[in-house]
């Protein structure tokens, strides 16, 4: 039996071998795999200083072309041309406000309550890494370098649900129902202060004193929102257009081509956009009807773990 095995992992590592690689020459391949990523940056706190966002890993996948140049035997560049899938999974959980307008009315009104929020976002870039390798042994490799990308896509979907505080409103005690409306987020081509095409108005309701429940006013909300339908103004887009940073991995190689490999990259670049920073918890005291955002100005990075399989040939 011990026989049987060493002759095994013999023949194992006599397959997986890799070919000696000259000065000078140059590989092409293909990769793809997927993405565990995620954005990183400060998160809001409410007024008692505890933490009203997160953020968690959403799972998207990356695939381009390889290129390849030795330099000598042991070491060269690696250059890749990826389309690759960030973003997170954004949840908003505590104190927040809501800015609910009146049919007929120019002036909007605030109120305070709970905030449950959960977005994922999806960007999509055309990542180009630039790297230096090393071979460590035969088949494995360790690389590091640097990364630029470009924003071609950017959605994001998700639910908002806002419970208001009661409150006196006009002199009537007001208990109203959550409000609750869908996320459907194009940050491309989305316009500002308008909702999305399939939104209806939808009206609020309130909850009497006496238990019974009644249409609100003429009070309404989106039943669907876009990317900026709380903006008066648009200034760009949400996310940046450019993004870059560092990257670092270890990759395997079999003699037949097929490669393995685990890396991992972290943007050195907001790539949100700062007009769009603001914070969710209070706006800036006005007159009723003129509620402004209080700016935060974060900064928010990418950062990716990617699993690859590839051909180089």
């Amino acid at each position: 039996m011990n026989k049987i095995i060493i002759i095994s992992i013999t023949l194992l590592f006599s397959f997986t071998a890799t070919q000696a690689q000259e000065a000078g020459d140059f590989m092409v391949g293909i990769k793809a795999g997927l993405n565990f990523a995620s954005i990183l940056g400060p998160k809001e706190k409410d007024s008692a200083g505890g933490n009203v966002e997160s953020g968690a890993a959403i799972t998207r996948f990356h695939l381009g072309p390889t290129f390849k140049y030795a330099i000598t035997d042991k070491n060269g560049l690696m250059l890749e041309v990826l389309y690759s899938q960030k973003g997170e999974k954004y949840v908003y959980d505590g104190e927040a406000y809501y800015l609910l307008s009146q049919q007929g009315f120019n002036s909007t009104f605030l109120f305070e309550g709970d905030r449950t929020e959960s977005i994922n976002i999806n960007n999509g870039y055309l990542d180009v890494p630039l790297m230096f390798y090393y071979k460590a042994t035969g088949s494995i490799s360790l690389y590091g370098g640097g990364y630029v990308g470009f924003l071609l896509n950017s959605t994001g979907s998700g639910q908002l649900t806002f419970d208001a505080d009661e409150k006196k409103f006009n002199g009537v005690q007001t208990n109203l129902l959550p409000i609750r409306t869908e996320l459907d987020h194009n940050y491309g081509t989305d316009e500002a202060g308008v909702s999305n095409e399939n939104s209806i108005s939808s009206p609020v309701f309130n909850q009497s004193i006496a238990g019974g429940v009644e249409q609100f006013g003429s009070f309404t909300y989106p039943s669907v929102t876009g990317a900026y339908t709380d903006f008066d103004t648009k200034d760009g887009n949400f996310y940046n257009s450019l993004d870059a940073g560092v990257v670092a991995g270890v990759e395997f190689r079999f003699d037949t081509g097929l490669v393995f490999g685990l890396r991992g990259t972290y943007g050195l670049m907001d790539v949100t956009n700062n007009f769009y920073d603001y914070s969710k918890v209070a706006p800036t005291d006005g007159a009723i009807g003129d509620y402004s955002p209080v700016s935060r100005e974060d900064k928010d990075v990418n950062f990716n773990i990617q699993l690859q399989i590839g051909f180089e040939f």
